[in-house]
């Protein structure tokens, strides 16, 4: 069933999209012109990016604006993701999306806060019914900010069909956004499969000319594959971005394509299976892999191809196009032929491991009363792994490895302290908290993140330090941090009721616009609750004169 309904977004996605644009024009969300710091597609750690990043010359407070009319269909608050984000329908099977605001326009500002109130939460969610909230085309909608999982200010922007939730390459919509340079090749690898592991071999490569490059003969008789470090460039702006399209010809046809016109959100995660991964943990640099599962049926590949089989006696022309949207194109060209002495690969990182997975098999381990439960399918081809356990610490570890199903794990413990809780070390050196939760004497608990788990202690509670460099008859701000296991709560109040503190977690800091709770010309009762993950917390009481 489920690869019915992957066809059937296959064939969906096919009828809608083409390089062709639309021939209607939309309205720019901002009032000058639109220069990007992000496209559609591109490869980020939680997968792909479903909207483009529209610059707001490095500012908050820029005006943004419904491209189109119709009605808000959705607004929602939160301190990660898209912060302060509007969806607008607009009718014809069409939604756009803006995010990472710093406010929304007054009228829906009112709502918003009236139902932060009711609920006493910063974080809300409201769906609006047909037409009970109309926006006009160019009707101001918010200002541009830096909320929810934002690094810097700008408009994360999307298109999507309606009906269908799937978000489409806004540049489809013909936005006026120049760029005449080609896509960037940084590097060439070779890999070679065998027994569902993978080796690899950069390439030199040569420049033919502006737009062509090329490398030695390659001699092998195994199954290989190619994988690009590649990124393109606009004009007016020094940031890079994914490319649009990868494609690889066998023999002048095609044989893989990953196209960025359109993905689903189930398909989003996928991604991964086209970034190699263990060079992305090296590096901080991401390969994209030019073949992958010939099982798989997702919208955004063309071309069924896990490998290039070459036998002995094989002659093989490659070309590997690199493009953007706007046709700027980067080309590889390469020979293939078969010979029996095989290539030589570069020399493999060596991880200390214990275990070979099969990715067809379930398996169940038990090392000193500590368990750990792998689902068939959780890895997506054999993998090395290192399961023991030493000096308190349980190893379920191969920071290599992407996984594709919660593994589960039973961590045993005889005693309960104050602020005890189950860490996770992971490959950089990081600390994250995984539960403080036990059950029947388990610490038991599902992730997709390898590491080494250990039990540790927070007795610390969070800080709370109002901001004195601002006056607070303006705006009050309070810093608030946690720096062992992180923020669980936070609550506000002033006169002894619930006020409406926003809170950016990156910022560390909470901050309330001042509001009809403040007595003028009174002392006013500020009290700041703050709570960590394992129950520690503070509580700070100001008597501020208004």
């Amino acid at each position: 069933m489920k690869n019915l309904i992957l066809v059937f977004i296959v064939l969906f996605s096919n009828l809608i999209f083409s390089q062709e644009k639309s021939t209607k024009k939309l309205e720019s969300p901002i009032d000058f012109p639109i220069l990007l710091s992000g496209n559609f597609g591109e490869l980020r750690s939680s997968g792909f990016h479903s909207g483009i990043d529209i610059k707001t010359k490095g500012k908050e407070g820029v005006d943004i604006r419904a491209i189109d009319s119709g009605y808000v269909s959705r607004v929602q608050v939160s301190t990660s993701g898209f912060g302060k984000v509007v969806y607008i329908d607009h009718g014809n099977n069409l939604t756009t999306v803006y995010a990472h605001l710093s406010r929304f326009s007054e009228k829906i500002e009112k709502i918003i806060n009236e139902l932060q109130y009711k609920m006493k939460k910063y974080e809300v969610r409201k769906f609006f019914r047909p037409n009970e909230l109309k926006i006009g085309k160019k009707e101001l909608i918010g200002l541009s900010g830096n909320t929810g999982s934002s690094f810097g200010p700008h408009l994360h922007f999307e298109i999507r069909k309606t009906n269908e939730e799937l978000p489409i390459n806004p540049l489809f919509y013909n936005f006026d956004v120049l760029d005449t340079i080609r896509p960037y090749l940084k590097n060439l690898f070779l890999y070679g499969i065998k027994n569902g592991l993978l080796r690899k071999k950069q390439l030199k490569l040569s420049k033919i000319n502006d737009s062509t490059f090329t490398a030695n003969t390659i001699k092998t008789t195994d199954t290989i594959g190619f994988g690009v470090v590649s990124y393109d460039r606009q004009n007016k702006t020094n940031n890079i971005f994914g490319n649009y399209k990868y494609s690889l010809f066998k023999n002048d046809s095609l044989n893989f394509e990953l196209i960025f016109d359109s993905f689903t959100f189930s398909e989003k995660p996928f991604q991964k299976k086209y970034i190699d991964n263990e060079y992305y943990v090296l590096k901080k640099s991401r390969i994209v892999k030019l073949f992958g599962d010939k099982n798989n049926n997702l919208s955004f590949v063309k071309g069924k191809n896990d490998g290039l089989i070459i036998k002995k006696g094989d002659k093989h022309n490659i070309t590997i196009k690199l493009s953007d949207y706007d046709n700027n194109n980067t080309y590889i060209n390469l020979k293939i032929i078969g010979d029996s002495t095989n290539f030589k690969y570069d020399k493999q990182v060596e991880l200390p491991f214990n275990k070979l997975i099969d990715f067809n098999k379930k398996y169940n381990f038990s090392y000193n009363s500590h368990e750990l439960i792998i689902e068939k399918n959780t890895f997506d081809r054999k993998s090395k792994f290192l399961h023991k356990y030493q000096n308190d610490t349980l190893f379920a570890y191969n920071p290599f490895l992407i996984a594709w199903k919660n593994f589960e794990i039973k961590y045993p413990t005889n005693s309960l302290n104050d602020g005890q809780y189950l860490a996770r070390i992971n490959y950089d050196g990081s600390k994250n908290f995984v539960t403080n939760s036990i059950k029947d004497g388990y610490y038991q608990f599902k992730t997709k993140t390898t590491g080494k788990f250990f039990i540790d202690i927070d007795s610390l509670p969070p800080t709370v330090i109002r901001n004195k460099r601002i006056n607070y008859k303006n705006q009050i701000q309070y810093y608030i941090n946690d720096k062992e296991t992180g923020i669980k709560n936070y609550r506000g109040k002033i006169n002894d009721q619930w006020a409406l503190f926003e809170y950016e977690p990156k910022l560390k800091k909470i901050f309330f616009k001042n509001d009809t709770l403040i007595k003028p010309n009174k002392v006013n009762k500020v009290e700041i609750y703050v709570e960590d993950l394992v129950g520690n917390s503070t509580s700070v009481i100001d008597s501020l004169l208004f």
